[in-house]
């Protein structure tokens, strides 16, 4: 089998992200608009297996959104009924959300072949830093002591900040290579190993499980433009203490790139993401309430760059993506190296 040169000189050594590094799954229209680590994980490699082996890798993310959409587009709009007011209070929110990660992940890929494909699977562990800062304004007129006050105690409860153990990441993947064509089909689960209270706005974890199935092909050419794209269907329980469920979503990878030498490839990634279900609140636990019900939408692009030593045994990987025509859910950007390494 003849494999492209592009291809032989990217194969040895691979991210091997065979999804939005799952570690993010909830980051559709989730239970207070949470977000783990955003959507933009996957990449060009992640469809094409490298030599088998064991590889060691740590991603830095950095997600800033100055903004929470509601299913409008627009920023989310405030209406409570308080006691003592005869009116509805409404106002506007301003939300300012970061989410700092480490994320060390252990991938393996096996030398046989099954189904006529080599297997393999990862661990990802994300260490989290998060932060909400929310500042709603009352529109409604009343006196000016009172829109303070109301105002004060409603962002007061949709604010917080956390650090610690998210939500890891299992996969198991099989990969097949057909000339310029390679496949992989791959699981991805997230376990509900970051803490979760129910009377805090942000939290490490969703406190729920997160299945996964995925599919990636990249068309790689002798002139060093390659292609890849990865659709996944995320499916979520719900959450084991306050019933809130979040909807089903599809979500779209997509990147395109180009050889400028047997060290460096840059091209631009995005990602489309759209949820296909309405999340379920029964209990009413949501600080930031649902809006017609919440089905997420968002798309993505940007830049990415790699190196690759010549010894084929580490990389260096940086991007930068910039969320836009986001609905129920925060738009922001995204800033993420990862460090790769081939034991």
């Amino acid at each position: 089998m003849k494999f492209p040169q592009s291809t032989m000189r990217r194969v040895v050594l691979s991210t091997v992200l065979l999804g939005a590094s799952g570690i993010a799954s909830l980051a559709q229209a989730a239970e207070n608009n949470e977000v783990a680590v955003p959507m933009g994980f996957w990449n060009l490699d992640s469809a094409i297996l490298p030599l088998s082996g064991t590889y060691g890798q740590v991603l830095l993310a950095n997600y800033r959104a100055d903004s929470v959409k509601g299913s409008d587009g627009n920023d989310i709009a405030f209406h409570k009924n308080i006691s003592g007011i005869p009116v509805t209070v409404n106002g506007t929110v301003n939300a300012k959300i970061k989410v700092d990660g480490i994320i060390p992940k252990l991938n393996y890929i096996s030398e046989e072949a099954i189904l006529g494909g080599r297997y393999g699977g990862y661990i990802a562990i994300p260490l989290l830093k998060k932060s909400r800062d929310v500042v709603v304004s009352v529109t409604t007129p009343l006196p000016a002591a009172l829109q303070q006050k109301i105002g004060a105690q409603a962002s007061a409860a949709a604010s917080g900040s956390t650090s610690g153990l998210g939500d890891i990441e299992l996969a198991g993947f099989i990969g097949w290579k057909y000339e310029s064509l390679s496949i992989v089909a791959a699981m991805n689960v997230d376990l509900p190993t970051g803490s979760f209270d129910r009377n805090s706005q942000v939290n490490l974890g969703m406190n729920s499980y997160s299945f996964r199935p995925l599919v990636s092909a990249a068309w790689s050419t002798e002139s060093g433009f390659d292609f890849a794209a990865s659709l996944a269907y995320n499916i979520s329980t719900a959450n084991r203490d306050t019933d809130y469920k979040s909807g089903q979503y599809l979500h779209l990878e997509y990147v395109g790139s180009y050889q400028f030498s047997n060290n460096v490839k840059a091209g631009l990634h995005g990602f489309y993401l759209k949820q296909t279900t309405y999340d379920k609140d029964p209990n009413g636990t949501s600080a930031l309430p649902l809006i017609n019900g919440n089905k997420a939408r968002a798309a993505s692009l940007g830049p990415v760059i790699s190196y690759q030593t010549d010894d084929l045994k580490t990389q260096v990987e940086f991007k930068y993506l910039k969320e836009f025509s986001a609905r129920s859910r925060p738009q922001g950007d995204l800033f993420l190296l990862t460090l790769s390494r081939m034991f």
